[in-house]
């Protein structure tokens, strides 16, 4: 993927191909990329450890996995969970890119395309089918410090992995400020009900929730911000 590679590195004894994946982290911080959007948020490598025991680091090179966490999610729905991360590359900005166990081995799957210059980054919301379509999205915030944009992308099941695709985005709000440790709000997902962005406004005064509505984002103010529990508040079902 955009002429960038992971090398696989086993730490113990190989797992079975059908192993499940129970955790995943980023490791090996370093300072050489610079940004500090999050403090001591960019790593030279993914572990996952899975439920046999065996631990698994991709190690990658020209960039940085830029991110708080990276997220377990299954989007082709096999049982076993994908990793979501955000990878900045040295001379680009942020893509999404999501591994999974194939074939005995931690590989990528997908990525979509980066977002402008180096030193441009998104931060994740969260994931969920927000058309109702059976295919789930992931919910990001394109540069959360300028753009301030609320971006939509389809994760679909293709041949050689999984097909990133923009499905749609609104500007006006944010999830994160310079120099944070926290990606604050996130997604409230609820049975029988469509999924809800919650996010700041993009001056950091109110409480924002975003549904997608045939086909489009509509944000409603509901409330003033008053800090990360003000966001945090309104994820629940």
């Amino acid at each position: 993927m955009v002429g960038l590679r992971a090398v696989l590195i086993i730490l113990c004894l190989a797992a079975p191909a059908s192993a499940q994946i129970t955790s995943a982290r980023y490791v090996e911080p370093t300072d050489r990329y610079g940004h500090g959007a999050v403090p001591g948020g960019e790593y030279g490598a993914l572990e996952v450890a899975r439920a046999d025991g065996a631990r698994v680091i991709a190690r990658v090179t020209g960039g940085v996995f830029e991110d708080a966490k990276p997220r377990l999610h299954d989007f082709d729905r096999d049982g076993l969970p994908e990793i979501v991360t955000v990878f900045s590359g040295d001379d680009m900005g942020a893509m999404i890119r999501i591994y999974a166990w194939d074939d005995g081995k931690l590989v990528l799957r997908g990525a979509n395309s980066p977002i402008g210059t180096r030193h441009r980054w998104l931060a994740v919301a969260g994931i969920a089918d927000f058309n109702g379509d059976g295919v789930d999205e992931i919910a990001y915030v394109d540069r959360p410090h300028l753009a301030r944009r609320l971006t939509l992308v389809t994760v679909r099941p293709a041949a050689d992995g999984f097909a990133i695709t923009p499905l749609t985005s609104v500007g006006g709000v944010t999830n994160h400020k310079f120099g944070s440790p926290v990606i604050e709000g996130g997604i409230r997902d609820c049975e029988g009900e469509s999924p809800v962005v919650v996010t700041a406004s993009a001056n950091w005064s109110r409480v924002i929730e975003t549904r997608l509505d045939r086909g489009e984002l509509k944000l409603t103010n509901v409330g003033p911000y008053q800090g990360p529990d003000s966001l945090s508040a309104r994820l629940g079902c």
